[in-house]
């Protein structure tokens, strides 16, 4: 089977695990918009982040060791399996000490309790994401898509529950470690078998190995978080409460895709990369970072131009301040899918130098626009902080180009191509905001359906035609990117 074809079969089972996840998970926030106040979710999302942090550290960046591995050996899981088994009770205990700390603080806080109970899952995450890595990594994106859908199913029909019997908030906690269970199990019944020998991998050089990936993603972790930490500092637990839902609402398709992409790609280009002499060919770099820009610009561009009427149709009244800060979560949200494309390409090309640039650059973009928020008092501008890989997503370009990685100039001609769409999509669900909810869907879908016919001038149709996804029927060619 073609790389094209593989990558499209893992794109088409990861997308459609992630859209019945995502149905379930609109539905769980609309659900829980009607039994969690907005201070209450406040203080949930706070301690949130807190394990989020700590996930990185237990996680160790085992999952992207194994999907970018050359070839995974039974020695190599096996290696996997146990630092995944000591890192996640290492930073259980650890977020048990926290908390502990943070209840001579934050004394009476439902937030101590909601962290203690969060940190359960920290036991049982990274062993379930060394599990689904593996199946990915040999091609049963089938299996892991179906495992990980029905887990975030099951574990939001026991938060639902547990709300809906009066235990509030700890319902909202006891989403994550019903669902890690759930992965876990499964995961161990599907594990794969017949893996080929290799050499012995000791747990510290695995560590060393995938240190780096863990490094990272805990940056890029603080960095996203940072707006939410310092909305609870400036304004309150209620405007965080209304930030983070709309951020939920942009974060909830922006994992799906990021992830979606960076596990179905991640193979290929590994394999790419290993055939061509250790570099990854110009025209698939250009393809990937194509197909990430129009998964941004045009679907966060439907979000932004839709998406507020939505969100105050499925939270219900009172949530109207979230609506207003979703077309700028979009935004960030478009720019963060761009970021994560090219960290995912630099990581592939073993080129951590380009990472932590680039990386660095997003941090001080992002301590600038919250410096800004603090001047101006504004949530607004604490949402647009978000946006701040647009930054580090021009420091990779540059690079690029001085690397001779990919043509950056088709690059850019086919990034302004899907941002004039995705612009045209939102506003046209913004003049329609008047009409309500459906006006500005409906406004949206008629400028994607008047469109429709202009479609082969989008540089990402000519991607799937070149890769013989779709037949060559009435498009027009375009220069491909040499």
């Amino acid at each position: 089977m073609s790389g094209g074809r593989v990558v499209l079969r893992g794109l088409g089972w990861s997308y459609a695990g992630s859209v019945a996840a995502v149905l379930v998970l609109l539905g769980y926030t609309a659900c829980t918009a009607r039994l969690v106040s907005p201070a209450t979710f406040g203080q949930y999302a706070l301690a949130a982040t807190v394990i989020t942090v700590f996930g990185h550290f237990s996680n160790a960046g085992l999952a992207t060791c194994l999907l970018r591995a050359d070839v995974l050996t039974r020695q190599l899981l096996r290696g996997a399996w146990l630092v995944a088994a000591q890192t996640g009770l290492v930073c259980c205990a650890a977020v048990q000490g926290v908390a502990l700390l943070a209840a001579a603080r934050w004394h009476g806080s439902e937030a101590v309790g909601l962290l203690r109970l969060l940190a359960l899952q920290l036991l049982l995450g990274p062993a379930a994401s060394v599990a689904l890595a593996a199946l990915r990594r040999i091609g049963r994106a089938r299996a892991a898509a179906l495992l990980e859908t029905c887990g975030q199913i099951t574990g939001c029909a026991a938060g639902l529950t547990l709300l809906g019997a009066g235990w509030s908030p700890w319902g909202l906690a006891a989403t994550g470690p019903v669902s890690c269970l759930v992965l876990l199990t499964g995961a161990l019944l599907a594990r794969p078998r017949a893996l080929p020998d290799g050499e012995r991998v000791p747990p510290r050089e695995l560590l060393g190995q995938s240190g780096f990936f863990a490094g990272l993603n805990l940056a890029q972790s603080l960095t996203n978080n940072a707006p939410l930490w310092c909305s609870g500092a400036l304004f309150g637990p209620t405007a965080t409460g209304h930030l983070s839902r709309a951020s939920l609402c942009t974060g909830i398709p922006l994992t799906a895709l990021a992830t979606g992409l960076q596990r179905a790609t991640a193979p290929v280009l590994a394999e790419a990369r290993a055939a061509h002499s250790g570099r990854v060919p110009r025209q698939t770099v250009h393809d990937l970072m194509c197909a990430a820009s129009a998964a941004a610009f045009l679907g966060f561009g439907a979000v932004a131009g839709a998406g507020p009427g939505g969100l105050g149709l499925l939270l219900g009244p009172g949530w109207d301040t979230a609506a207003a800060l979703l077309p700028a979560l979009a935004v960030g949200a478009a720019c963060a899918l761009l970021y994560s494309a090219g960290i995912s390409l630099d990581e592939v090309r073993r080129d951590p130098r380009a990472c932590v640039t680039a990386q660095s650059a997003v941090v001080a973009a992002t301590l600038a626009l919250l410096a800004l928020a603090a001047l101006t008092r504004s949530v607004t501008v604490l949402a647009l902080a978000t946006a701040a890989p647009a930054l580090g997503h021009a420091v990779q370009l540059k690079r690029w180009l001085s690397q001779q990685v990919v043509a950056v100039r088709p690059l850019l001609r086919a990034h302004t191509a899907h941002a004039t769409a995705g612009t045209a999509l939102c506003a046209a669900g913004h003049l329609a905001a008047p009409a309500g909810a459906l006006g500005s869907t409906a406004a949206v879908l008629a400028v994607a359906a008047a469109c429709w016919p202009l479609r082969s001038r989008l540089p990402v149709v000519e991607v799937v035609v070149r890769r013989g996804l779709i037949p060559r029927r009435h498009t027009r060619t375009l220069t491909p990117a040499t």
